[in-house]
């Protein structure tokens, strides 16, 4: 009979799992919309404030699976446009690494166009193994990750994306509509006048600035180049429009240089803007769509144009007056009768 070998006891080894600990980055987008809405006391469920308390609760209530925490805020940033200044900066954290579980109270406020969307979370994330928790719709990649692919997400992106569109037609609607009617639309008035204090869509003559625009052209049927009357004024240390708005503590738009002196740009921004001939012409410039926010020209046979609408035009014929400083003009009358000023050419 054989021998038996002593057998000793095998040790059976279970094996061990550490659960993964996330650098969590929460997200939070308010548009001026949603400010608006806020303002007039309708709905702030999209709130600043209510969006960091929702993700502080859940932060809280499941802190055992972050190791960190970092708060991303764009306020007063549409969802429609990815160049936000903290969504970039988050995503770059995402790049390398600081963030590895991204957060936000619903899939509006990460964004509302659906390409980006789906490319972020459907691509980017998955890539990057990082996780995406979207609470209102009780998305998530990590526990659920099927509930990234449910049908309900890129249903609700389309619909997020498809209320910016409407929203933006409507507007532009609007917009259309007070251009025809003569109504000043622009955020600031341009230079030579300012805002009527009794109607923002109404302009009023700036004497100050009036004098100056007098000056310009003058000077250029005097014949002068649009770089010789830009060094004139700056010789005589007359602020340009953007440092004259300053001067004046009004308002300065952030898509105009910020430029103290005076430039045959700035000359021919005067001289060919049919506001100082009496014609109150909108609809100059214009987004590309409601997507792609850069800003293009628009042809001049487009622009919305009323005539004589600062009512303020000689009723003598065949001279027309520069606006705002009245100054007598001869001019030629084009094919759509009207007398534009000879020195815009």
């Amino acid at each position: 009979m054989a021998r038996q070998q002593n057998r000793g006891y095998q040790q059976i080894l279970t094996p061990t799992y550490t659960a993964r600990r996330w650098k969590m980055g929460g997200y939070i987008r308010l548009s001026r919309e949603d400010l608006q809405k806020i303002n007039r006391g309708l709905d702030d469920s999209n709130s600043v404030k209510n969006q960091r308390d929702i993700l502080n609760d859940f932060h809280f209530n499941y802190a055992e699976e972050f190791e960190s925490y970092t708060e991303y805020v764009d306020d007063g940033h549409t969802g429609t446009d990815t160049e936000r200044k903290s969504f970039q900066r988050l995503l770059g954290d995402v790049m390398n690494g600081k963030i590895t579980c991204v957060v936000v109270k619903d899939l509006s406020r990460f964004a509302r166009n659906y390409n980006d969307a789906g490319s972020l979370i459907d691509n980017l994330f998955v890539q990057m193994g990082v996780r995406f928790i979207s609470l209102a719709e009780n998305v998530g990649s990590c526990l659920n990750p099927d509930s990234v692919s449910n049908i309900i997400v890129p249903i609700t992106n389309v619909m997020n994306d498809q209320y910016c569109y409407q929203t933006s037609k409507k507007i532009q609607q609007v917009f259309n509509y007070k251009r025809r009617n003569g109504q000043y639309i622009g955020s600031f008035a341009l230079y030579g006048y300012i805002k009527d204090p009794k109607n923002k869509h109404q302009l009023i003559v700036d004497a100050d600035a009036a004098e100056i625009v007098k000056r310009v052209y003058s000077m250029l049927l005097q014949g002068s180049s649009k770089r010789a009357i830009a060094l004139n004024l700056n010789e005589h240390g007359i602020p340009s429009p953007t440092a004259y708005r300053r001067k004046k503590g009004l308002s300065v738009s952030s898509a105009v240089a910020d430029d103290p002196m005076w430039g045959p740009r700035m000359i021919h921004e005067v001289l060919t803007n049919p506001i100082y001939t009496g014609d109150l012409g909108q609809g100059r410039r214009r987004v590309k769509s409601y997507k792609v926010h850069q800003i293009e020209a628009v042809p001049e046979e487009e622009w919305v144009r009323v005539p004589d609408t600062q009512r303020l035009s000689s009723p003598t014929k065949p001279l027309t007056r520069c606006r705002p400083c009245c100054y007598a003009i001869p001019g030629h009358p084009p094919k759509g009768g009207k007398f534009i000023c000879s020195a815009v050419f």
